[in-house]
């Protein structure tokens, strides 16, 4: 759909360019019609005046409007495809600007996903990790509160060994005595 347009604009573009090469002859030619249709037309000093003339010269007259109008409507369409080009050129580079704005943004939001989708992951990485730091300082918890009961255990054995083998000892020492007269 936008080929016939950029066609047409680009025709517009040619016979532009072709008509500002005699832009000098056509503005001439143009105030010289404005000055004719508005200024009276000057009969000559001795001219003869017919009566077929009058026609003649009302139909001139007709003309001479038509064209002043005319020339008036094209100034004014002129004018206003000069505010409707610039307006579009405008309007091209806000768009061009706005386009590039977008992209950008585009750009950045993505890369702002992608950190977060990193930034989540590592989380979930490091939960792990202190879910399982937990775990084995829980098994550890578990093994040493174990060794202290067998430690508690060995040293109640321990005292009762050493106690046993003192009363064995203090008996064996009391024989000693009572049989080498000591006593």
């Amino acid at each position: 759909m936008a080929d016939w347009s950029t066609r047409y604009l680009a025709a517009l573009d040619a016979r532009d360019k072709r008509e500002s090469r005699h832009k000098l002859y056509i503005n001439a030619y143009s105030r010289l019609a404005d000055r004719k249709s508005v200024a009276p037309p000057s009969s000559s000093p001795g001219a003869i005046s017919f009566a077929t003339d009058q026609p003649i010269t009302d139909e001139l007259t007709r003309l001479r409007q038509d064209l002043t109008t005319t020339q008036a409507a094209r100034s004014s369409l002129a004018t206003q495809l000069h505010t409707l080009q610039t307006t579009t050129t405008t309007l091209t580079t806000s768009n061009t600007t706005l386009t590039q704005q977008l992209t950008a943004t585009h750009r950045q939001l993505a890369s702002l996903e992608r950190k977060l989708k990193d930034r989540d992951e590592e989380l979930r990485e490091k939960k792990k990790l202190v879910e399982e730091v937990q775990d084995e300082i829980l098994a550890l918890t578990v093994e040493l509160n174990a060794v202290g009961r067998e430690k508690e255990k060995l040293k109640g054995e321990n005292g009762e060994l050493v106690r046993r083998w003192m009363e064995r000892m203090g008996r064996e020492v009391d024989k000693a005595n009572r049989e080498g007269g000591w006593e």
